[in-house]
């Protein structure tokens, strides 16, 4: 006599694989494991390219307090350092692990050892994309696309935007979410977050900042605009002008 019992079937919530039991597959728990290690591995690279500083000043919270230092010339790999430094805080505090004063490497290679812990959590298929999204976009920023400038992040998914002349161009750009983009939005995103920081900076300093957004806008541009009070400066830096980075946007873009 056959029997009409069954196997019951689940699928992975993360890569769709058929599993016998609900929750997270094998795989994906050991992927979850090699990323958080990968991006321990390589986030000091990040610390070296993001550590170089440019002449721009921007507020910076810190302690109850807000003091003026300068802002990393690299400002995408700097914010990409401090998205990563928050999420393996973010992890580690899941985990109830300690995470006051330990690097983040530290705290990515606990997660690492825990990942089976982390996937057994209902936002489990959160935290795996966000270390999937983190390690890309660490591994582009230390090895970037050839003809590309880093100009934002996907306001969707979160990825990087590299574009090229062509994409900057046309205007508009798919992500690889899906989403095709307005690339003056990402970029004008990716100015405000620098601006909310009351950057400022020298005609030279600011154009070299917005270089790095993939804008170009020269320095002899900005003291043209100064001398048609376009732009008005709001100090001196060893005798010269002192824009607000966002002035210098909101003429640009006029």
């Amino acid at each position: 006599m056959m029997s009409n019992s069954r196997t019951a079937s689940f699928d992975c919530p993360i890569c769709g694989v058929g599993i016998a039991e609900a929750g997270v597959c094998g795989g994906c728990v050991t992927d979850l494991g090699r990323i958080l290690r990968h991006l321990a591995v390589r986030l000091p690279d990040l610390r070296l390219l993001a550590a170089k500083k440019a002449s721009v000043m921007a507020r910076e919270a810190g302690h109850g307090t807000r003091t003026v230092a300068p802002i990393p010339l690299n400002a995408n790999a700097w914010q990409l350092q401090q998205s990563i430094e928050k999420f393996a805080v973010m992890l580690a505090a899941a985990l109830g692990l300690p995470h006051r004063r330990l690097p983040a490497e530290s705290l990515l290679k606990g997660a690492a050892q825990r990942a089976d812990i982390l996937m057994q959590r209902k936002d489990a298929r959160y935290i795996h994309r966000l270390a999937s999204i983190a390690a890309r976009r660490l591994d582009r920023q230390l090895e970037p696309p050839e003809s590309r400038i880093l100009i934002g992040q996907c306001p969707d998914c979160g990825d990087d935007i590299w574009s090229s002349e062509a994409d900057l161009a046309a205007g508009y750009q798919p992500c690889a979410c899906g989403q095709t983009l307005d690339l003056t939005a990402v970029q004008e995103q990716r100015v405000l977050k620098l601006a909310i920081s009351n950057a400022r900076g020298t005609a030279a300093a600011l154009s070299k900042v917005f270089k790095g957004c993939g804008i170009a806008i020269n320095r002899l541009t900005i003291t043209q605009w100064k001398r048609r009070g376009i732009i008005t400066a709001v100090g001196d830096q060893d005798g010269r002008p002192v824009f607000l980075l966002w002035d210098v946007w909101r003429a640009y873009k006029r």
